[in-house]
């Protein structure tokens, strides 16, 4: 009888059908893309340990290295090298690193003493330091972040087959930021999406504070160049260029991890989240459309929610569609959660989700009216 009735009414019957297209599309995202990081099981381990070079870019940041470098510099594994490209820092970090490099035979260090790079960002030192690594695999890190085991890289490499080319880790936070239970939920979310389609076989992105590549792969990208003017991208954009379903691995356990220390106030994370919708709208077309979809669909479902509400749909029909999706990510968040190493998120990921959603909105009304670089 009900049903009957909105059929009558053409306003409230199209709201309803796009509010149960929105259901359909979250819960496709959710049982189809985010139930493969739910559900991961770690594949055979690879026990080929080719040499490895660790990448490590550092402007001023002494205390970070001071703090993170002798850990990755005792790594268990049998051959590697770490190379770290100080950045025209104004503080110790040349004296720190040259006393290191002499009591530690794998660190090799490049100076980088004058204002040669021209573009912002870290695309240039980082370059420097990929061509100045004696191996073909190169894992990236920051200053800043601490591996949460002396296997590291020995994880990190299992991952990798012989036609693999790519791999993607999961950085998290450890900060002593006010924020810190959202920079980690921010952390788990990105990974959500990014490490969930590259189990579906569409990897995108990738985080370079724990992210590995082949150098080979490197010279046949030509670089950073086709986004050099770019600020950002170094990790993302490469890897949004580069990856495919053949070449690309992911690496998920506890020992993989790596945390960064950085605090970052609430404003700075604004920023960060600017610069990652900024960055969206340089991905291929088929990652956009996926990443923009849910988007979409999430705030349709809301935003319908509500106005059925208000134009007094009845509870019946609307409270279990929202039920169904709420215990969906609460369950998938929450077996995600604990893939990833973290905890004390998934019940209140929701709200999270939701503030994140709100905030974008925020932003890409900002970046709408902010002009595009181009590049090819």
């Amino acid at each position: 009888m009900e049903i009957n009735f909105y059929l009558h009414d053409p306003l409230r019957f199209s709201f309803l059908i796009t509010f149960a297209i929105a259901a359909i599309i979250q819960l496709f995202y959710f049982w189809v893309f985010f139930s493969r990081l739910a559900f991961y099981r770690r594949k055979n381990i690879e026990t080929r340990q080719p040499p490895v070079s660790v990448i490590i870019t550092s402007h001023s940041e002494l205390n970070f290295l001071g703090d993170n470098l002798p850990f990755i510099l005792q790594q268990d594994y049998p051959e590697f090298e770490v190379v770290v490209v100080n950045d025209n820092s104004d503080d110790d970090t040349s004296d720190f690193l040259t006393q290191l490099s002499l009591e530690t035979p794998n660190l090799q260090v490049v100076e980088l003493k004058q204002s040669l790079n021209w573009f912002k960002g870290k695309k240039f030192p980082l370059s420097i330091g990929i061509k100045s690594a004696k191996y073909d695999f190169v894992v990236l890190t920051d200053a800043d972040c601490h591996p949460t085991s002396s296997t590291w890289l020995s994880e990190i490499v299992s991952a990798s087959k012989p036609n693999t080319e790519i791999v993607l880790g999961y950085s998290t936070f450890a900060t002593t930021s006010g924020i810190n239970r959202l920079l980690r939920f921010t952390a788990f979310y990105d990974a959500l999406f990014f490490l969930s389609m590259a189990l579906s076989g569409i990897p995108f992105k990738g985080n370079g504070k724990n992210l590995a590549y082949k150098r080979q792969l490197f010279y046949r990208q030509q670089g950073f160049i086709s986004h050099y003017i770019i600020k950002a991208g170094d990790d993302e954009l490469f890897v949004n260029k580069a990856a495919k379903k053949r070449n690309t691995e992911v690496m998920i356990s506890n020992d993989s991890r790596v945390i960064s220390q950085k605090p970052i106030t609430l404003g700075g994370w604004l920023k960060k989240e600017k610069t990652r919708l900024s960055l969206r709208r340089h991905f291929r077309f088929p990652h956009r459309l996926l990443l923009s979809l849910y988007a979409l669909t999430s705030l349709l479902f809301y935003g319908l929610f509500t106005t059925l509400l208000v134009l007094h749909i009845s509870w019946i029909i609307l409270v279990p569609v929202l039920m169904l999706r709420i215990l969906s990510q609460w369950i998938l968040f929450g077996k995600g959660t604990k893939k990833l190493s973290e905890r004390g998120l998934w019940f209140l990921s929701p709200i999270f989700e939701f503030f994140i959603m709100l905030t974008d909105i925020i932003l890409w009304f900002i970046i709408l009216f902010t002009k595009k670089n181009k590049w090819t």
